[in-house]
């Protein structure tokens, strides 16, 4: 495209205010300076920006390692804002001249912030009169936004606000309490002018049951989103080796790392941070949990206020550091911060070495454990793409891969005589979810995986309501979903797999308690609760009705590819 006529000067000052023409209209030169500008900000301040990002120069940009700006893709940060972390923006999320966001915001895709508008995500202490204001301490509750929010020049949001979704903030509106879904709100302090939707009517009583299945949805996240406090409330104890306060799977159970990341997943699907500590400190404690020396996350030797005696090892220390270690990526990056350093098993594993790895796993015998290394290992390659600026071996992974998937199944292992497909679907999932879902990558074969996955999904030993639990329900529901992307083939089947399922599983909701990891016991943990919320949403948006649920997984089960461009 030929120089537009205008100086170098005028061409910056254009696309610092409208930098929704850069795109189309930068020179490559342009285009190559832009993202070395981009880098910069992220050795600088932990900063990431997704694909067709564009930072201008004179926004200020700050924020400690881990605590900067990270915008999703097709985003924008125009002249002259003013953004100082952590603050976590989705797809097509865009911040206007002289925008200001400071502190801890966290907000879901398409969320447009107009000119001179102000968030603030903390708050001076004045308590105390005795005591000027400037040294009395900050705190902070952060904000939180849904997806498809508008905030209208001049507008001002402030600490602990929560923000539904599909949300209309009016110009120089002061927004000092939480704004429900579809909301338009205006005035100071700004209070809802009318609903863009209708709220969903309540749920009536048993004997009448509600008109539809996506007025179900509505009810269930509503009521959610209601309870979600006091559920998360539920699981937090006393614990003399954890800062004072811990989490635990289901009461009575030990302390281990994964509830600690399962509460801030459910949290975070809401928009929220879970109750208990602030974000500041939920990210200073979770990323104490990371070895110094590895980058690992083992177990770590809690003591229970409950209970005597430490922690009970695990059966296999090795994978519940991997694990612990993916699970902890996904945390933190839900509160918009990351590892405080890179895996460095993950780093020093170059290609050679890998392809050898990749050969020697369990693939006959337990395709489930050859999936459990190849999603942790896969993840961690992407923090530390992401977070560190390495630069893994993804092409010779995902060529490996390629050219061992089965193109008469579409999956890799084979069945085992007593569980049949059970550990290759399942290895299947695991293997996908951390790689071709990930990083955005088409499936090898996704027509034979369809076919082998129904088939699967038909084994009454794993699929009846006495005996579902959430990972073998999960091992249909996200292949489905992921392979329905490239191919219609046995869509009606799938579909109707799930429409059975759905309601049976809204109905197992325990009030103020969750889900349990087996639906039909009504023994609430967290993990059952962050598995079942999100294949509650996969099993939606499989037919068309995620938008009614009112929340969007966040973390481990996130629908987004963040990792796509890197390989």
């Amino acid at each position: 495209m030929p120089a537009h006529p205008w100086t170098n000067e005028r061409r910056v000052q254009r696309f610092e205010h409208m930098p929704w023409l850069f795109n189309a209209e930068a020179t490559p030169a342009e285009k190559r300076a832009q993202l070395a500008h981009q880098r910069a900000l992220g050795n600088e301040t932990g900063s990431r920006f997704g694909p067709r990002c564009y930072v201008a120069r004179s926004a200020f940009v700050g924020g400690e390692s881990g605590g900067g700006l990270v915008l999703g893709a097709d985003g924008f940060v125009a002249a002259h804002a003013y953004v100082t972390g952590p603050v976590r923006l989705g797809d097509h999320s865009t911040i206007n001249p002289f925008a200001t966001l400071r502190g801890s915001i966290t907000g879901g895709s398409g969320v447009r912030i107009g000119a001179y508008a102000c968030l603030v995500g903390f708050n001076h202490g004045f308590a105390d009169p005795d005591i000027p204001v400037y040294r009395q301490p900050c705190t902070s509750r952060g904000i939180t936004l849904g997806d498809d929010v508008w905030i209208g020049a001049h507008a001002t949001v402030v600490d602990g606000v929560a923000v539904g979704s599909h949300v209309v903030i009016a110009a120089g509106a002061v927004v000092t309490k939480s704004v429900p879904d579809y909301a338009i709100v205006g005035g100071n302090p700004a209070r809802v002018i009318r609903l863009r939707k209708p709220p969903a009517l309540p749920m009536p009583p048993r004997s009448r049951a509600p008109s539809s299945l996506e007025s179900r949805l509505e009810h269930f996240g509503g009521r959610v989103a209601e309870q979600l406090d006091q559920l998360i409330g539920r699981y937090q104890t006393r614990s003399r080796l954890a800062g004072g306060v811990a989490w635990r799977n289901e009461p009575g159970g030990r302390l281990r790392i994964r509830p600690w990341c399962d509460a801030v997943e459910i949290a975070a699907m809401f928009g929220r941070v879970p109750p208990g500590l602030a974000p500041a400190e939920w990210i200073t404690r979770l990323r104490d949990f990371q070895d110094s020396a590895s980058g690992l996350v083992p177990e770590h030797a809690f003591e229970d206020a409950h209970h005597n005696g430490p922690l009970v090892p695990p059966e296999d220390p090795a994978r519940a550091a991997r694990y612990n270690t993916m699970a902890l990526h996904y945390a933190l990056e839900c509160l918009g911060s990351s590892l405080a350093r890179p895996v460095k098993n993950a780093a020093v594993l170059r290609r050679a070495p890998l392809l050898r790895h990749l050969a020697l796993l369990p693939w006959k015998t337990n395709a489930w454990g050859a999936g459990d290394w190849i999603d942790t290992y896969a993840t961690c390659l992407l923090a530390n793409a992401v977070h560190f600026r390495h630069r893994p071996p993804l092409a010779a992974l995902f060529n490996w891969l390629d050219a061992r998937c089965d193109p008469s199944t579409g999956i890799w292992g084979s069945p085992t005589g007593d569980k049949r497909l059970l550990l290759p679907v399942n290895g299947f999932y695991r293997l996908t979810r951390g790689t071709y879902a990930q990083f955005g990558r088409p499936l090898p074969h996704p027509e034979a995986a369809m076919d082998v996955v129904m088939t699967h999904s038909r084994d009454r030993a794993y699929f009846t309501a006495a005996e579902e639990n959430a990972c073998n329900v999960l091992d249909v529901v996200h292949p489905f979903w992921l392979c329905l992307k490239q191919t219609d083939r046995r869509r009606a089947e799938a579909e109707a797999w799930v429409a059975r399922r759905l309601p049976r599983v809204l109905r197992a909701w325990v009030n103020d308690r969750g889900f349990d990891f087996q639906i039909e016991r009504r023994r609430p943990s967290l993990q059952g609760t962050e598995m079942w919320l999100s294949i509650v949403w996969l099993m939606a948006d499989l037919l068309g009705l995620s938008s009614a649920a009112g929340y969007r997984p966040r973390g481990v089960h996130r629908p987004e590819s963040p990792g796509k461009g890197l390989v």
